[in-house]
């Protein structure tokens, strides 16, 4: 949702009602009035129809590093956006796109390129109709791009001046962390072998079993450690443990819970349980 509709196309108006309660809503950032309407709206979604094939294709729109299929809430705005590379359009609900949604890696994008267009992932509509997320304007989304690629180039920056030991891998990831250069960690703590309490006394290849013994932590989460020091900083008791290494620890974790990596060490890292699987993929995006 923009908020500014002022600085929308000066061809683009409101086509119906729905687009003028939109508006309204979009001038005084009420966003939650805002995705109301659309989750009731008949919404409009461009088709490509001339595949002889017979197969639905669809218009898809590529920014801030994802994919989008884009609906209006009328015909006019479509046509004013997407006129010159469609044939057709279907009439769709909300409740019907998400229940159809054609790839799970794709988002929703409401009226691009007027002054009343928003960008979520599909199942988040609802929750901010509800008001139970706050679904960020286009400004918004331009300045956190900015910001993320900011932090990306630092990121890069730090990781391609890093200078650390070859022969001694934990004091290499320990100065990395020390750093800041969160590639250079990672990429260590990946070939690395890990502590992993358990709560009872195990062998490492048990990890592939279903009743392995996992010590399971508060807010549903699984604690990882880099050093007997940073295992014992959080478990002084002396807890049993396996020694395994991280990246077949990954390959194992169990579904839903989040990893936390030496929480009560000098650089703690914590990573939610849907990041969890893309950990041995991490590393610097390519150039």
């Amino acid at each position: 949702m923009n908020g500014q509709p002022e600085q929308g196309p000066a061809e683009w108006a409101p086509s119906n009602e729905v687009e003028r309660a939109m508006a309204l809503a979009a001038v005084a950032d009420e966003r939650q009035t805002y995705f109301q309407l659309v989750a009731v709206a008949d919404l409009f979604l461009p088709q490509l129809t001339g595949d002889r094939s017979g197969r639905q294709r669809f218009l898809t729109v590529h920014a801030f590093d994802h994919v989008f299929l884009p609906v209006f809430s009328s015909v006019e705005s479509l046509a004013r956006q997407f006129g010159h590379a469609i044939d057709g359009y279907v009439v769709t609900t909300y409740a019907e796109l998400r229940r159809k949604w054609p790839n799970p890696e794709w988002r929703l994008a409401i009226n691009p390129g007027t002054p009343i267009d928003a960008y979520l992932p599909v199942e988040d509509l609802a929750g901010a109709a509800v008001g139970d997320r706050v679904v960020p304007t286009l400004a918004e989304l331009v300045e956190t791009s900015v910001e993320e690629d900011l932090e990306e180039a630092r990121l890069r920056a730090l990781h391609e001046a890093g200078d650390y030991p070859d022969d001694d891998p934990m004091t290499a990831m320990s100065a990395a962390a020390d750093a800041g250069d969160v590639y250079g960690f990672m990429e260590r703590l990946l070939d690395a072998v890990v502590l992993v309490p358990t709560t009872r006394p195990a062998q490492a290849e048990e990890l592939v079993d279903a009743g392995f013994p996992w010590r399971y932590a508060p807010e549903h989460r699984i604690e990882v450690f880099t050093s007997p020091a940073s295992l014992a900083a959080s478990h002084p008791d002396q807890v049993p443990y396996v020694e395994v290494g991280f990246s077949f620890v990954l390959a194992c974790w169990p579904e839903g819970w989040s990893l936390a990596i030496d929480p009560d060490g000098d650089n703690p890292l914590e990573f939610g349980a849907e990041q969890v699987p893309w950990l041995l993929t991490f590393g610097p995006p390519e150039t």
